[in-house]
């Protein structure tokens, strides 16, 4: 499973937000790549893309230990946030078929 957590943020406060990944505890196992990307969005600040890998049969399990690890970002009240469940280009043709 790939989870896409976005994150939205006013640039001033990309430094609040990079303290406080520094405290982030340790990863699940079953998450097997964290990989984070960034863009600016203009006027609007920040918008952040964690996309995370993890092992198959243990969505479930990621998406409440993410939640959690996340816990600390969402509850600021200047950061909105939004998770994702994405698919590959394969499983979607499942679905056309």
């Amino acid at each position: 499973m790939i989870l896409n957590y976005i994150l939205w943020y006013p640039s001033s406060k990309s430094k609040s937000l990079f303290e406080i990944a520094m405290k982030m505890g340790k990863m699940p196992d079953y998450v097997k790549k964290w990989q984070v990307l960034q863009t600016a969005e203009g006027k609007e600040g920040i918008k952040q893309y964690n996309i995370i890998h993890v092992e198959k049969n243990r969505g479930d399990d990621a998406i409440v230990e993410i939640s959690k690890i996340m816990r600390p970002f969402i509850e600021l009240d200047f950061v909105e946030a939004k998770l994702e469940v994405l698919i590959g280009v394969q499983d979607s043709r499942k679905i056309m078929a």
